[in-house]
């Protein structure tokens, strides 16, 4: 397994370290806003297979949410945006506020879409960010965690478990976390709905 520390700055040279790891299909553990999650190339289902083999998850992968660069990346994945969603993203993109939007129609076998429709947001870790900016592919990411068990977040227990099981691992010494994990909502006929309880309380999709 690769170890890649960021300890002061955001250098290309460990950018492009880890942008390798998910290029060459491997499976990357990389931080988010708050918490650590296993991440793999959204197009390639061999390794999310393996995630999901990792956390001991059946056909379920409900959980993996899809974290994007920026709203080219967006585009190229989501059909039509409403109103609201567009205000929803505006004021808390990026950051830990994941939208359940509907896919184009050519990703809806994707093993990520559930029910026609992307769990995704644009990620606010600013490291993570910079590696999609880099492969120019969207990620899925998920809790570093067997299926049932709570989410790990210390780098050295991470390390230690699943050390054998990715290609590759970000330790972040530069942001802070406090285990939330992002909030989860939909929008249906202009209201937003909570789908899970995260970072960001009751979301608002009105613009100041």
């Amino acid at each position: 397994m690769k170890i890649i520390v960021f300890n002061d700055s955001i250098q290309d040279s460990l950018v492009s370290a880890a942008a390798g790891v998910l290029l060459d299909n491997g499976i990357l553990i990389h931080p988010t806003e708050n918490l650590y999650g296993f991440g793999a190339n959204l197009f390639d289902t061999a390794s999310i297979k393996k995630i999901m083999e990792i956390k001991k998850r059946k056909k379920n992968t409900r959980g993996f949410i899809v974290l994007v660069a920026d709203y080219i990346q967006l585009d190229r994945l989501i059909d039509k945006v409403s109103k609201t969603e567009k205000n929803l993203m505006q004021k808390y993109w990026p950051g830990p506020l994941t939208i359940l939007l509907r896919a184009k129609k050519e990703y809806w076998h994707n093993p990520v879409c559930y029910k026609k429709k992307f769990a995704i947001r644009m990620v606010g870790n600013e490291i993570t960010r910079a590696i999609l900016k880099q492969t120019n592919l969207p990620m899925i990411s998920t809790s570093i965690n067997i299926s049932g068990h709570e989410s790990m977040n210390d780098v050295n227990q991470i390390k230690k478990k699943f050390q054998n099981d990715v290609q590759g691992m970000i330790i972040d010494t530069i942001h802070s976390f406090n285990n939330k994990p992002s909030t989860i909502v939909k929008v249906f006929h202009g209201k937003v709905i909570h789908i899970r309880k995260g970072a960001i309380y009751k979301p608002n999709p009105k613009l100041q």
